[in-house]
Parts: C-alpha cells; structure tokens; sequence
C-alpha cells in the first residue's frame, strides 16, 4: 500500500471534497484521512472497496497496482464482446464490458477500444442514454490518464461523434474547433527521408498508405456531400459522376466494399426524396450485389495495387477483424432496404425482388 495515501490524495482532490467529507464517508476522523495522505498510516483493508467505490476506481488502481493488458489481449477482448452481442442478451454482455474496463482502468488503450466497441453496439439497449453516458465517462477518464497524441486524438473525435448521437452538436463543434487547417503533409516528408537513406520499400508503403487513406476519406465523406448538394442538381450529378469513377478505378468493391455500400445507399436515399426511380434502383442494385459478392468475409484488406498495406493493417489497434458481429452487420444491411426513405417504394416489383435477391443472398456468408 505504499502509494495509497498519493492515490487517495488525488482522488479527493479530483472530486473536490474535503478530508472532511471524506472521512464522514469512511466512518474515521480527518485526523486518519490526514495520515493516509500523508503516507503516515494506511486505511484498513475492509476500507478499501468502500474507498474505491467512492472515487469510481478499482481497489487495485487504489493500491497503485497496474495490471498490464497486451494489444493482443485487447483484441481478443473486443472479438469475443462482438459476438456475445450478436448472441447473448446486451445487459449481460454489457456487465462483462464494464466489469473488465474497471479491472483495466488504468489503461487507455484498452478504455478506448472498449469505448469503440460500446459505439458499435449501444442501439442494442433499452437505455440508450445511459450507454453513450457511460462511453463518455470512460473517454474523459483516457483524457486524464494518456499522454498519448495520437490516442487523445481518437479520443476527441469519438466524443464528437458521442456529442451528436446525444442531441448536442454545439460540444460537436466545441470539440473539433480548427481541425479544419491546412495539411502538414508528415507523410511525404516521412517517405523523402526514407527515401534518401535509400529505404525505398519502407518510402513506397508509407506513400500507399497515405494514398489509400485518401482516396477512402474522399469516398467515405461523399455521403455527407451529396445530401448538401441535394438541391444543386449539377454539383450532386457531378460527385455521384466523380465518386462512382473513384470506385471503378481503384476497385474499391473488393478493396473497400463497406465504404462503396454507404455511398449507393447515401445516392439511393436522395434518388428516393426526388422520386427519381431510375436513380434509386441503380444505386439499390450496386448496394445489393456489393453486400452480396464483395463484402465477406469482413476485413481491411489490401489488393495487388495497394500490395504494402498488410503490416500497416495488422499493427492497427484492433488489426483487421470487423468492428461488429457478422449477424448484426447482416441484420442492418436487411434493415436499410426497409428504411423510411424507401417506404413509399416497397410495393415496387423491382424492390421486392431486390430484398428477396439480398436475403438469399446472405444466407450462405
């Protein structure tokens, strides 16, 4: 228990309450609560639970004792919560989550791939409200305990996104005030120096993931734009034009296929508020065979093009399994056909032989 009295010095100070309160709270004088944060004397043990329970810790962060957890470890954590939800009930599954982020509290790596995992499955619960309530607990908690950039980074962003799933797009911008800026451009510095020092191998893989990102942030925010532009006919025809020969020419069906199925549902979705029917069951159709024919099995994956992404892939903090269980993903991909947006449309021939080709068609993945 040697750094009891630091840990309980911290806490306090953290909530803001007085050794007097404290002590209230502990059944002991401010006297004893002085002593613990002084290192003069210790709690007794039957005190430490109540203390942990107090400061929202575990009894082993009260003791100081860090459990490590390996990247491996957190990986195999996040796949077998993934299909406990696609099988078991979520309050239950949901305990063991929260039951191993207080086993690791003092980790961040693992607090945030948890807190991936929770964004992955919180429509599954009954109080919603709660859940996203508990993820940005856990976010606030990497905040204090991580030096880490490029983990407060990711931190930052899941709290914006956590800010609109809550109704509450002013911390949204609060949050990403001035991300907006003019891009470094690390990358191709990084790969020049490499370069130089005639490392070509590793300059030619830190351009292609550079290229790669790009061309899925340009196609993975066309969903966005094409619902700006939904009134400017020329600016939306032009990007379904531009993106649609983005996905041609890199092949982003095999490549990335999740990020093709979310623009030709983004392009069937306006097609559908314009009544533009052609539109609709052309984007409908490319939606339907992707799902089918290239999605599965679900993984990031590189191709004969991109042929230098596989240790990029593997050394991401979950590697390249996918965020959700194959049932649900199969599950949301059925509901998007049933979508309000296609509502007054589900009497069409064509749409319910579209529904029953996709059903059929996920039976055997």
């Amino acid at each position: 228990m040697l750094g009891i009295g630091s840990i309980i010095l911290r806490e306090r100070q953290r909530m803001n309450i007085t050794q007097e309160t404290l002590a209230v709270h502990c059944l002991v004088t401010k006297a004893s609560v002085s002593k613990w944060e002084k290192g003069q004397s210790h709690p007794d043990i039957t005190l430490l639970p109540k203390l942990a329970a107090y400061f929202d810790i575990t009894v082993d962060e009260l003791l100081h004792y860090e459990q490590e957890v390996s990247k491996q470890t957190i990986q195999e954590l996040y796949n077998d919560f993934s299909q406990k939800f696609g099988k078991e009930p979520f309050p239950g599954v949901f305990e063991e989550v929260e039951n191993q982020v207080k086993t690791y509290y003092h980790h961040p790596s693992l607090l945030l791939q948890m807190s991936i995992l929770m964004l992955n499955y919180y429509h599954l619960a009954e109080d919603i409200v709660s859940i996203l309530d508990k993820i940005t607990q856990w976010l606030e908690r990497i905040r204090l305990i991580s030096n880490d950039v490029w983990v407060l980074r990711q931190v930052n962003s899941l709290q914006a996104n956590v800010a609109l799933m809550q109704a509450n797009p002013q911390k949204t911008l609060e949050l990403l005030d001035g991300v907006i800026q003019p891009s470094i451009g690390d990358e191709v510095v990084l790969a020049t120096a490499h370069e130089q020092v005639g490392n070509t191998e590793e300059a030619t893989r830190v351009i292609q993931v550079m290229m790669y990102q790009s061309i899925l942030q340009i196609v993975g925010s066309s969903p966005i734009y094409l619902r700006l532009t939904a009134s400017e006919h020329a600016s939306f025809n032009e990007t379904i034009r531009r993106i649609d020969g983005l996905i041609d020419l890199y092949e982003l069906k095999n490549l990335h296929p999740n990020m093709c199925i979310q623009f030709y549902v983004s392009a069937a979705q306006t097609a559908a508020a314009e009544k533009n029917r052609d539109m609709l069951y052309k984007y409908l159709t490319k939606y339907v065979d992707v799902c089918i024919h290239n999605l599965w099995p679900i993984e990031l994956r590189g191709d004969a093009y991109f042929n230098r992404l596989e240790g990029w892939l593997e050394q991401l903090d979950l590697g390249k399994n996918a965020l959700r269980n194959d049932g649900i993903i199969k599950r949301s991909i059925l509901e998007i056909m049933d979508a309000p947006f296609f509502e007054p449309y589900q009497e069409d021939e064509e749409m319910r032989t579209l529904k029953k080709k996709l059903k059929w068609g996920l039976e055997d993945k």
